[in-house]
């Protein structure tokens, strides 16, 4: 039947070229939105040793000295460091929070500020690692926070480490991976690679994180700044809320409590928002949102377009060949043989344009014209599956190929539903 339904193709090629033209071209173009949905896939699926699900940014605001309620007595750097212990205090032990950290507003998690710095090992300067930096106050659980784990999944907390030197610093597996390939890092002096900002000594390893949740992992580092009445502008508390607890209920309830209990001094509770609210932020403005949107409709507005062409020429295609198929069926065929013959020959043209399809992609692979997302530089020490061209190049041409062939199921099935169910007699009578 397969070499019956190519030879009809052939005897009906110029009625087909359209269609074929049309399939080739569509294949590329969905192609070319597979492989970039099959990336943004594969990236969020990479596992990560940080969780900002039950996680809340807390704004304290400063009252201006115009304010009538300013406090100038409150103002001096003794009072600010008393009354901002006294706000952590009393966020520590309301009833719906877990842990409590203290961060730099530069290092916000899943935020668009990014504070990057290259650090190499001092006994051997070519081994040198980049990466992202993270400033918190170790007397605060920034780890606990974020549900930080070990690369094998073990629950890290800050009190884990040694913080009482000033130049104490923690970093990523993947930083222990570049900076000292034996995994003998505990100890190791490390220094700035940009300038000389003095020696600093790894106290530990956690695991690895991913900036944004739809890129790859990355290295960090991790380094204590303790909030005073100088950097206090600069700093946010980071809270993780109990999973006992709805997000919608922690919030309103904190709202409402917390508002009163920490009208402090010349402190007032500004505003909390979750981290997973600010990371869908962040996505917007760095225009993630619009791309998915956009690849979204075209991905949609393609497939329709195929349907739409395929059905339109097999509805044509079966007026003209009632005869042939009153014929088949007056000598024995079914009802599903009808169906399964249009099947076959929608399938026909749509493997027709795939080896050209693929040629036409292969041109844009070799120019270069299709990247990788979220890769940040460091494939050269991970390998991941979109690195592997080749491999990547197969499955993302085998995804369209299935989403193409949902599409001309659908199209085909109504105008072959139609017509399997016409009879002999009534199909012959156009003989």
């Amino acid at each position: 039947m397969i070499r019956q339904v190519f030879i009809q193709l052939w005897n009906r090629r110029r009625a087909n070229a359209w269609v074929v033209v049309e399939l080739l071209l569509i294949f590329c173009l969905l192609w070319y939105i597979t492989d970039y949905f099959f990336v943004l896939e594969y990236n969020k699926s990479i596992p990560t040793c940080r969780d900002l699900s039950h996680t809340w940014q807390v704004d304290m605001g400063i009252l201006p000295e115009a304010h009538p309620d300013y406090q100038p007595a409150e103002s001096s750097p003794e009072a600010v460091d008393a009354n901002y212990d006294r706000i952590l205090d009393r966020i520590r032990h309301y009833e719906g929070v877990e842990a409590i950290a203290v961060v730099n507003r530069s290092c916000t998690p899943g935020g668009g500020s990014y504070w990057g710095r290259s650090y190499r090992s001092v006994k051997d300067t070519t081994r040198e690692a980049n990466g992202q930096m993270v400033f918190f106050d170790p007397r605060t659980d920034f780890f606990k926070v974020f549900h930080y784990t070990t690369s094998d999944g073990k629950p890290v907390s800050a009190q884990d480490f040694d913080w009482s030197e000033p130049k104490s610093m923690v970093v990523s597996a993947w930083g222990q991976t570049i900076l000292a390939p034996d995994g003998q890092i505990i100890g190791m002096e490390i220094e700035n690679s940009w300038s000389k900002d003095g020696i600093y000594v790894v106290k530990g390893v956690v695991g690895d994180i991913k900036r944004f949740d739809y890129e790859r992992l990355q290295i960090a580092f991790y380094k204590a700044e303790r909030a005073n009445s100088n950097n206090i502008r600069n700093m946010e508390i980071a809270v993780r809320s109990r999973e006992t607890l709805s997000d919608t209920q922690f919030l309103e309830s904190f709202k409402e409590a917390m508002g009163r209990e920490l009208r402090i001094g010349n402190f007032y509770l500004k505003g909390i928002q979750s981290y997973s609210k600010i990371s869908l932020d962040t996505d917007f403005e760095f225009g993630m949102t619009s791309g998915i949107r956009i690849r979204t409709a075209m991905l949609l507005f393609f497939l329709f377009n195929i349907m739409l062409c395929v059905m339109g020429t097999f509805w044509y295609r079966l007026r003209v060949r009632r005869e042939e198929i009153g014929l088949r069926m007056a000598m024995g065929s079914t009802r599903a043989d009808i169906r399964k013959l249009l099947f076959m020959e929608g399938f026909a043209l749509l493997s027709v344009v795939v080896l050209p399809a693929m040629f036409i992609e292969g041109q844009f692979v070799y120019a270069g014209m299709i990247d990788t997302l979220g890769d940040n530089g460091n494939h050269g020490f991970v390998s991941y599956l979109p690195d592997r061209t080749i491999l990547r190049f197969i499955i993302t041409n085998c995804l369209t190929w299935l989403l193409l062939g949902a599409a001309l199921v659908v199209a085909i099935w109504i105008p072959a539903d139609k017509a399997s169910k016409m009879a002999p007699a009534e199909a012959l009578h156009y003989e």
